[in-house]
């Protein structure tokens, strides 16, 4: 049953970025849905299944925007790694808490990628600070949403 859900939850998030990428993309660019989906794995089941979801998600994401295949995928197992540690060892079953840890994953994102660019010998443009903090608050709002949500699904 969990890995139904978790296939399930990860086909609505390809199918509604998707869309959003799509229709909307001035939107889309306001939140990562593969971003919370791998932190709510992280802070609320083992840091083993945030890394595989992290690992899922990210590859998922490469097929869908179509960037290095496995860039994504890396970038996601290590903030599932790192948000799983962080889950572990502090309380971050509030609102504030969650949310900063949404906004942290959010700049986390595109160091990890800046570093990986380096390290692959390619040129990264690093997005502005404006994008950053509103893809942050938009991360943190619509990412309590889905706490909320998740939460009262059976």
């Amino acid at each position: 049953m969990r890995y139904t859900r978790a296939l399930l939850a990860l086909g609505t998030v390809y199918l509604v970025q998707g869309l959003l990428s799509h229709y909307a993309p001035a939107l889309s660019r306001r939140f990562d849905l593969f971003t919370i989906l791998v932190v709510y794995y992280g802070l609320t089941r083992h840091q083993a299944a945030a890394m595989v979801m992290g690992t899922t998600a990210g590859l998922v994401e490469d097929s869908l925007f179509g960037s290095i295949l496995g860039l994504n995928g890396f970038k996601k197992t290590l903030l599932g790694y790192l948000v799983g540690s962080v889950g572990s060892l502090f309380m971050l079953n509030q609102a504030i808490p969650r949310f900063g840890i949404l906004f942290a994953a959010t700049f986390l994102d595109p160091v990890a990628e800046l570093m990986l660019s380096l390290a692959l010998g390619q040129s990264f443009v690093f997005p502005g600070l404006v994008d950053l903090l509103e893809q942050g608050l938009g991360n943190g709002a619509v990412g309590l949403l889905v706490f909320w949500i998740a939460a009262r699904v059976p």
